[in-house]
């Protein structure tokens, strides 16, 4: 009886790992999750006052415009990542004024879509280089927005800091 129960577990795992091995992420999902980031971070940097946009926690950080400016710049270093080619020259200035910030994030964020939109699964299990290391395309694109939510965290604690709400969380 015990021999039995250990090949019935055996079994089951073997049917998990196998089922686990063929799941396919859909790029549908992908976008969803995506979208949901870019309401995170451009409703964040909306609801900063443009006149907290020169802000800095400590002299060591970047102030606030620089930190979203950051993570719009990082979607374009990313581009490659999602099949595109980053636009030259890099469409992100130093300013400081808000409408300008929120609309070079918002144009990031839109740039990153179109081309997560185009992925196919073949494109997602495709075998790339990503800062020196071969991995899957998604699992680079894992990477990347594991990037920009810690980069949000950051701007999170600056609005905070400031006694401003961040943008809504979705997702979940």
């Amino acid at each position: 009886m015990k021999k039995t129960m250990i090949k019935g577990y055996l079994a089951l795992l073997f049917v998990l790992f196998f089922s686990y091995s063929k799941a396919q992420v859909k790029t549908e999902n992908l976008v969803t999750a995506w979208d949901d980031m870019t309401k995170m971070v451009v409703e964040t940097a909306k609801a900063m006052p443009e006149v907290h946009y020169t802000f800095k926690p400590t002299t060591e950080l970047r102030d606030f415009a620089e930190q979203i400016a950051h993570t719009s710049g990082a979607n374009y270093l990313f581009a490659s990542v999602v099949k595109l080619q980053a636009p030259d020259p890099n469409p992100v200035t130093e300013t400081k004024k808000k409408k300008e910030v929120v609309k070079q994030t918002e144009n990031s964020f839109a740039f990153i879509r179109l081309g997560m939109q185009k992925l196919s699964q073949e494109d997602l299990a495709e075998e790339i280089e990503f800062f020196g290391k071969k991995m899957s395309r998604l699992q680079s694109i894992l990477i990347m927005t594991s990037h920009l939510q810690r980069e949000h965290g950051k701007s999170t604690i600056y609005t905070r800091l400031k006694g401003v709400a961040p943008g809504p969380t979705g997702g979940w």
